[in-house]
């Protein structure tokens, strides 16, 4: 694929249960720079500034990590898209009459924290509405469209900071509109259209991002895809660093990724494969190599490759062979690096659910490295 300056590629650190370092987001911007993307997204979920009392200002000990990281990515020529996650407590019903006068209101301070990104050297803002409760009839009532209270909170946001914001919607993916059929529709009859809005395709993890169908029939703004493709965040004990499939001929896309540096680099040098129109797997290969992953990763790379889609998906026959066994063995005593220490839970798991589906593992053995509910559930029958 083919892109110009004009196309919003990157890194989205947006993400649950890590939190990068400060020295970590700057090997990012470096491999963004290397690998001709262009913007990186600040919204980690573990930034309890950022979203769970984003009401709350920043102490001046981050802003000046925060300006110094800025500069950085102004010196490499990243975009800074800073985003500010609101929804779990915002007080829409005040959008009925915000007094200028009230310094407290929620509003106000939003739009506080949004000046004070954009003066520590934010390019943008993104509004973030996505994974809050379906509540909101709840606590505004009935004959309140969710949809158009976020549309205006939105155009609000955007007149006031004089310049076009991005914006995650509630319903961020086809899968998702069934909690609130009319939440798009209603959203599009007020959405300024020059706001830029994200969206993850048909599903919240989609297989390809050419199969969407409801956000393009209904809102004429600008869409960039949040790809959820390599995210492991709701699979905690799975990684993905397969070959970057199912993403051809998109012009604007932002990647979540993983959190662990390591295997956040590897991943966007195999992304850019995609951007450079060299997408397969001898170039995946290639890349694997440069990072120092050895071949037998390679001989099980079928359990790593992509994430399971569907939304109700038949159990998957696992292909193995014992050399299986030598290989995750290699990899688990004998591989050592920094990308090595990443992977070791994954590949570590992955041993122990063979050795379960083989039969291998002793009750004692099932107790000492399963959650509760999980062995009990595997040892049905085998403690009578």
């Amino acid at each position: 694929m083919k892109y110009n300056e004009n196309n919003i590629i990157g890194y989205i650190e947006g993400y649950y249960g890590r939190l990068l370092s400060w020295e970590s987001r700057e090997l990012i911007i470096k491999s963004l720079r290397k690998n001709n993307m262009n913007t990186y997204f600040y919204a980690p979920k573990e930034d309890v500034f950022h979203r769970l009392h984003w009401k709350e200002k920043y102490n001046k000990k981050w802003r000046l990590k925060f300006q110094n990281f800025t500069q950085f990515c102004q010196e490499n020529n990243i975009n800074v898209i800073a985003g500010i996650a609101p929804g779990l407590d915002f007080n829409f019903k005040e959008l009925d009459n915000i007094s200028r006068n009230n310094k407290k209101s929620d509003f106000k301070l939003l739009l506080r924290k949004a000046k004070q990104l954009l003066q520590d050297g934010a390019d943008y803002i993104a509004l973030m509405l996505d994974d809050i409760p379906n509540d909101f009839k709840k606590k505004f009532g009935v004959d309140v469209s969710e949809g158009t209270y976020h549309a205006i909170l939105a155009n609000k946001l955007s007149k006031e900071l004089r310049q076009n914001i991005f914006f995650i919607p509630r319903i961020y993916a086809d899968e998702l509109i069934q909690d609130e059929p009319f939440y798009l529709k209603d959203l599009s009859k007020i959405l300024d259209p020059k706001i830029t809005v994200f969206y993850c395709g048909k599903n919240v993890v989609s297989k390809n991002l050419s199969n969407y169908k409801m956000i393009k029939k209904t809102l004429l703004n600008r869409v960039i895809f949040w790809d959820n493709y390599y995210s492991n965040d709701y699979c905690p004990r799975r990684m993905f660093v397969g070959p970057y499939f199912g993403r051809q001929n998109i012009n604007d896309v932002m990647i979540n990724l993983t959190g662990l540096i390591e295997t956040d680099l590897l991943i966007l040098d195999i992304c850019s494969n995609n951007f450079r129109g060299k997408n397969n797997l001898n170039e995946w290969l290639k890349v694997m190599n440069i990072h120092g992953v050895p071949k037998e990763f390679i001989k099980i790379k079928k359990f790593f490759l992509k994430p399971d889609f569907g939304s109700n998906p038949p159990a998957q026959k696992v292909n193995f062979n014992y050399t299986d066994f030598e290989a995750l063995d290699f990899l688990l005593w004998k591989w050592k690096g920094n990308l090595s220490r990443e992977w070791y839970p994954f590949i570590f798991g992955l041993k122990q659910d063979l050795q379960i589906s083989q039969k291998l593992l002793t009750s004692e053995r099932k107790i000492k490295t399963q959650t509760a509910p999980l062995s009990e559930f595997l040892l049905k029958g085998e403690l009578k």
